[in-house]
């Protein structure tokens, strides 16, 4: 057994040395699939440019660090693996000339092409030449690391030669401030994303790259973001369908005008963790309205929803309110006055938020209102208490089992547990997405008989009191008699008009009777003396 096994161990060995054959520069590990070439190495005399890369074997990823230039065509005599995810990393590179990534280079058509492009140095600084990047498709392109393009911490897009497609452009830890579109080229990328970079702290429409036009993404996260200017966004020149702006502490004023126009390819918002605290009077989200999904954690929720947002935003299938908070919880009329009926909604998720159990309740009022299919409700981090039990009671007999709650696993099973879960405890899906009370796995506990809790609690939910009030201070008993006795009057000159326009009708097919002289109508009165005389 044991030659069986150094038999196999030779037999990979000489694989693995068939597979990367020695080249001057560069070390080959087969088993990760990565060449690695460095011009610091013992053996490199002139780390200027590449030399002849046709003797590497096809590899997942090439990386290639401390050479001064990538000369035009470098990568032309590559074979490139099929059905890969390839990357090239290129690290402690000072020059990229023009077309050192174009269509020389050979990418089987089963494969993708991802470029990593990083500095390890703090004073970091590249060199993109003009097309650069020319008649190419990325999957990736990503700047690391790097403060300084061509001399500036503006990236100068004249980079992109004609015909470049890139699937997602980032921008991560660099001293990027904005962009120059002094040659103007139709580079189409598909997902713009700026993180990690702490000068990107203003906005405007001039520092916008014009391929923002084809980008159906853009993200600013953890930046050091303040301001977005007036007027930034062009909506009828976008296409974008997601805006995420999210993790910057230093962006605290939203201002309602940043988009001119209606951002009508829009479906995701993410306004997550900045630190808002101040929106102009009468915010106008209508630039947003087409958005299906709405993601604002952790978040001053009331100073949001007071602008009225979800009204705004009447096409919402998801929110996330997740880890948000309320200024004051003593605003019991917040979920009441501003969360409106939501007819498309499919899931919310309120979990970890400082709502009061009230304001839970009301809120679950309004989604069972409004159900008229399955709504998903995360409330993780939240306790339903059977001291209200008729109100979850009311909430459930206007939607019953048309709201799902997801609860902590920890959660006690109580009756209003068993209220929401009543259909579901015995088959409990395992791999469902929404987390249940680790309770109800106990087949052997007694359940809750909600007919006793229901009397217990004294709900009186079928027997609403007449006389109450509503929120307005009107009568709603007095009113609802007068609408049913008006109601009543209508129904009845219905009836009335019904029945004499059949009466009328009835009178004319009479009326309209044809008789036949010559069968002359029997009188019963002559039958009956005709049968006296004859006895």
């Amino acid at each position: 057994m044991f030659s069986f096994f150094l038999l196999l161990f030779v037999v990979r060995l000489n694989s693995v040395d068939s597979q990367c054959p020695s080249i001057e520069f560069c070390e080959c590990d087969s088993a990760y699939s990565t060449i690695t070439c460095d011009g610091n190495s013992d053996n490199q005399t002139d780390n200027t440019y590449f030399p002849s890369l046709s003797f590497l074997p096809p590899m997942e990823e090439y990386i290639f660090s401390n050479f001064k230039q990538i000369q035009p065509n470098a990568f032309e005599n590559v074979t490139f693996p099929s059905n890969q995810s390839i990357t090239i990393r290129l690290i402690n590179i000072s020059i990229i000339h023009p077309d050192a990534f174009s269509n020389s280079m050979i990418i089987p058509d089963s494969s993708t092409l991802s470029v990593d492009i990083e500095q390890s140095t703090n004073s970091s600084s590249i060199a993109l030449r003009l097309n650069a990047f020319n008649h190419i498709r990325l999957k990736n392109l990503r700047f690391v690391n790097i403060n300084m393009f061509n001399g500036r911490p503006i990236f100068d897009t004249s980079c992109f030669g004609e015909q470049v497609e890139i699937e997602e452009l980032i921008f991560q830890q660099s001293g990027l401030t904005g962009f120059s579109n002094s040659i103007r080229k139709p580079a189409n990328v598909k997902r713009l994303s700026i993180r990690e970079c702490p000068s990107f702290t203003q906005l405007t429409a001039k520092s916008l790259p014009t391929f923002l036009s084809t980008s159906e993404s853009l993200e600013i996260s953890t930046t050091g973001l303040q301001l977005i200017n007036s007027h930034t966004f062009q909506a009828w020149s976008l296409v974008l369908k997601e805006l995420t702006i999210r993790n910057n502490p230093n962006f605290k004023v939203l201002s309602s005008n940043m988009v001119d126009g209606v951002l009508m390819e829009l479906e995701k918002l993410d306004l997550s963790n900045n630190s808002v605290d101040s929106i102009v009077e009468n915010y106008d989200w209508f630039a947003y309205s087409y958005i299906k999904h709405l993601i604002l954690k952790q978040q001053q929720l009331d100073l949001f929803l007071r602008t009225k947002l979800l009204m705004s935003l009447s096409r919402l299938k998801i929110i996330d309110f997740s880890e948000s908070f309320i200024q004051n919880s003593t605003q019991e009329d917040l979920i009441e006055t501003y969360v409106p009926s939501m007819r498309n909604l499919v899931s919310m998720n309120v979990s970890y938020t400082n709502l009061t159990e009230q304001m839970i309740i009301d809120l679950l009022t309004c989604l069972s209102n409004a159900a008229n299919r399955t709504i998903a409700v995360s409330l993780l981090g939240r306790t339903l208490h059977e001291s209200h039990f008729c109100s979850y009671f009311n909430v459930f007999s206007k939607s019953p089992n048309l709201l799902r709650l997801e609860l902590d696993e920890t959660h006690e099973c109580n009756c209003v547990v068993d209220l929401f879960y009543q259909d579901e405890f015995v088959q409990i899906v395992k791999n469902d997405s929404l987390k249940r009370p680790q309770c109800l796995h106990d087949m052997r506990r007694t359940r809750c008989n909600i007919q006793e809790q229901l009397s217990t609690s004294k709900c009186s939910i079928a027997m609403p009191n007449p006389d109450k009030p509503d929120r307005n201070g009107r009568n709603v008993g007095n009113e609802a008699f007068i609408g049913i006795m008006v109601g009543l009057s209508v129904f009845l000159l219905v009836l009335l008009a019904v029945g004499t326009g059949v009466a009328y009708r009835a009178r004319a097919n009479r009326r309209m009777t044809i008789l036949d002289m010559e069968v002359p109508i029997e009188n019963p009165l002559a039958v009956i003396i005709e049968e006296r005389s004859q006895k």
